[in-house]
């Protein structure tokens, strides 16, 4: 628009200067001109109001960003707030990280030593353990092996004990036997109880106590009849009972000499076994001969009425122990 005003300008100032034909020619060309220029000018307006309806447009647009950037200006500023904050928030977050990292260094090297600490105590557990395990190791087996001496005397034990059992039933036998026997030597020689023959039953053994008046004379060891009588049915239970051992022993008293009085007693023993195997079937391995002498007295008050008990025979009875002997040495 500004630049058709300066031209309509230009035309008048040339218009007022040349002449009438100049002038025509440039009315015509002016003519001429200002056709274009309203097509220009109607072109403009076209392309004015295409500009105005895009100016409008760009106005609304404008508009529309002032207010699109005014909302994020302010999304902005609450955006920068918000970072403000997050900024102290982050600030302060890092300062407790700061703060949390020291004290978790610290606790850190506390829990270090701590277990540290531990680890010692533990290792040192574990030592004490180990020495345990192998003291235990050790007790097991040693227990083990007292568990299997034990059991080896235990089998013992009961080996023993069945032979504990095996002899006291023999020794029961034995003493029920010897019962039997001084009851039977009692029956058969019941005639001469109170005239010089005595029983005794002592440790499981019979003895036959016999006065020298019953068999013998003084000094004498010839046995007299009412002795051989009193032998002879001695003998008779004897041979009954082939399991009695016997031991024959003749005594003395201390009158006279050792030697006379121990020859006495070993004569006058014989005389006595020589009559017990004359009158049965006792055999000889049966009978034990003693000639004790003088000097197993039962009396020694040394007065006649001693002296007179110190000269005896002694029988004894012994059961066959033999069973009882292997059983010990079977131990």
């Amino acid at each position: 628009m500004k630049k058709v005003l300066f031209f309509v300008c230009i035309v008048m100032f040339v218009t007022s200067c040349v002449t009438t034909k100049k002038y025509k020619a440039l009315e015509s060309h002016c003519t001429s001109t200002q056709d274009s220029l309203r097509l220009a000018l109607s072109s403009n307006s076209k392309e004015l109001n295409q500009l105005q309806e895009r100016h409008s447009k760009l106005e609304t647009e404008s508009v529309n960003l002032r207010a699109d950037s005014a909302s994020k200006n302010r999304t902005i500023t609450n955006l920068s707030l918000e970072n403000a904050d997050l900024k102290k928030l982050n600030e302060n977050l890092n300062a407790k990280q700061t703060k949390l990292v020291q004290q978790s260094a610290i606790e850190s090297r506390k829990m270090l030593e701590e277990l540290q600490s531990a680890r010692t105590v533990l290792q040192k557990r574990e030592d004490a353990l180990d020495s345990v395990r192998l003291s235990l190791e050790l007790e097991r087996k040693n227990l083990d092996k007292i568990r299997k001496e034990l059991g080896i005397k235990n089998d013992e034990i009961l080996i023993k004990n069945k032979q504990l059992a095996d002899m006291e039933e023999l020794l029961r036998r034995k003493d029920s036997a010897a019962i039997a026997l001084r009851t039977k030597i009692e029956k058969a020689l019941v005639g001469f109880e109170g005239q010089g023959l005595t029983i005794e039953q002592r440790d499981g053994k019979i003895y036959v106590l016999l006065d020298e008046a019953l068999l013998f004379k003084i000094g004498k060891s010839d046995v007299s009849d009412k002795g051989q009588d009193a032998l002879k049915k001695l003998a008779v239970v004897l041979e009954q009972n082939p399991d009695i051992n016997i031991t024959v022993e003749g005594h003395t008293d201390n009158t006279g000499g050792e030697k006379l009085n121990w020859e006495l007693s070993t004569k006058r023993a014989l005389a006595i076994s020589y009559i017990l195997l004359d009158n049965s079937k006792i055999t000889g391995k049966r009978i034990t001969v003693a000639g004790r002498g003088q000097f197993s007295p039962i009396d020694n008050s040394n007065t006649t009425a001693g002296r007179a008990k110190n000269r005896r025979s002694e029988i004894i009875l012994t059961p066959d122990l033999q069973e009882l002997y292997n059983i010990i040495q079977s131990k």
